[in-house]
C-alpha cells in the first residue's frame, strides 16, 4: 500500500462523512478567510521486522481553518470518520487520534499503524540438471 492510497482515502472518507464542509490538500498558504478543513501528511516511517515483514506507519494532520468558529461536534465526527478508513476493500484502523484546540489553529492527528509482508517472487520448478563427468584427483 502507498501513502498516496492512504491520503486519498483519507480525503474520501472526510468527504463522505462530512459532505458539507469544504475539505482540500495543505498545499502552501491558504487565504485567511478560508473555512473547512485541510490535511497533509506529517510523517511515514517503514521498519523492517523481518526480511519479509515491515511495520509501516502514517501520521496526517487535519486542520480546521476557521480557528474562531468551531462546531462544538467537530472533535467527535472527525474521531468517528477516521477511526477506521478503507483503502481498497482493506479497513485500517486508527492506532491513535488527537485533537488540539488551543493557542492555534485547531487540529486533529491520525495515526495508522499496519504490517505489511513483501511477497517475494516465487522461483520457478527447477529444470533438469546438466551432468558432466569428471575425474577424481588421487594423490
Amino acid at each position: 500500500m502507498t501513502t498516496t492510497q492512504i491520503t486519498n482515502s483519507i480525503a474520501a472518507t472526510l468527504s463522505h462523512h462530512l459532505p458539507n464542509i469544504p475539505i482540500q490538500p495543505a498545499t502552501g498558504a491558504i487565504a485567511p478567510e478560508s473555512q473547512g478543513l485541510t490535511y497533509r501528511l506529517l510523517a511515514a516511517k517503514l521498519t523492517r521486522e523481518r526480511s519479509d515483514r515491515f511495520v509501516q506507519s502514517h501520521i496526517y494532520e487535519i486542520r480546521w481553518l476557521d480557528g474562531s468558529n468551531i462546531p462544538e461536534d467537530l472533535p467527535d465526527k472527525l474521531f468517528e470518520a477516521l477511526e477506521t478508513i478503507e483503502v481498497e476493500g482493506t479497513p485500517y484502523r486508527a492506532t491513535e487520534l488527537r485533537w488540539k484546540a488551543w493557542g492555534e489553529t485547531p487540529k486533529l492527528w491520525v495515526y495508522y499503524t499496519m504490517r505489511t509482508t513483501k511477497v517475494s517472487e516465487s522461483s520457478g520448478p527447477m529444470k533438469q540438471l546438466e551432468q558432466r563427468p569428471t575425474a577424481l584427483k588421487s594423490s
